[in-house]
């Protein structure tokens, strides 16, 4: 019984800390920030790949 009990809480802390982590994301919608923040030198990278077919 207690082996079960100290899975449970290993999962209840597991769980936790993912929501602690990730609620401040969603909250200040850090993901789409970074996103944005990183378009322009990855815009230009693949501007100038060389392809192999025209579009």
């Amino acid at each position: 019984m207690k082996a079960m009990r100290k899975v449970i809480m290993a999962i209840l802390k597991v769980l936790t800390a993912v929501f602690v982590l990730t609620a401040p994301i969603y909250w200040f919608n850090l993901d789409t920030k970074i996103v944005k923040a990183i378009e322009k030198p990855m815009m230009k990278h693949y501007d100038e790949m060389k392809r192999d077919n025209r579009l």
